[in-house]
């Protein structure tokens, strides 16, 4: 599904003017505390057709966490290279997300965001403005993915707390 203006704008809102580092080394325990003590059913049951259950965007969170990480350590040693998007809907299916365990989901996204944190933190100020070249966005930094991807998390936290309510 392509990146839509009223998406990026979303994303954008959710993480303006806040620490993106923050915001992300908060998000696995944010979740670990939305699903604890919910049913499986809770988990799995998509709230329309059309839409992902909770599980299935815990899925979907730890695998852009792969992408992520990828985008990450390619643009400081190639900056300026271009960076592919990707089918988040063919991943889905790829993964069979709708099998996936939850608890499993999210425990893979709190490692693969915590070696990406510690990534992150030890950089220099040089690396932080390395780049890519998005093939929906144009032009992004190490800095400006970090700042989606802290936008990415609120969005699918808030997408979250919809379903569980």
């Amino acid at each position: 599904m392509p990146d839509t203006a009223e998406y990026l704008d979303r994303i954008r809102e959710h993480s303006q003017g806040k620490e993106p580092l923050i915001l992300q080394r908060n998000t696995p325990e944010v979740l670990a505390a939305l699903i604890t003590n919910r049913s499986a059913e809770q988990l799995t049951n998509r709230p329309r057709a059309d839409k992902w259950s909770v599980g299935e965007i815990l899925a979907h969170l730890a695998e852009d966490e792969i992408a992520t990480a990828w985008r990450y350590r390619q643009m400081i040693e190639h900056s300026g290279l271009d960076l592919t998007d990707f089918d988040q809907e063919m991943w889905a299916r790829l993964g069979d997300y709708p099998s996936r365990a939850p608890q499993d989901s999210l425990e893979l996204f709190r490692l693969l965001r915590l070696a990406n944190l510690q990534f992150l933190q030890q950089l220099t100020p040089e690396q932080w403005e390395c780049h890519g070249i998005h093939a929906e966005r144009g032009r992004i930094t190490v800095r400006d993915l970090a700042v989606h991807m802290a936008g990415h998390d609120a969005n699918h936290l808030e997408q979250i707390r919809n379903i569980l309510r």
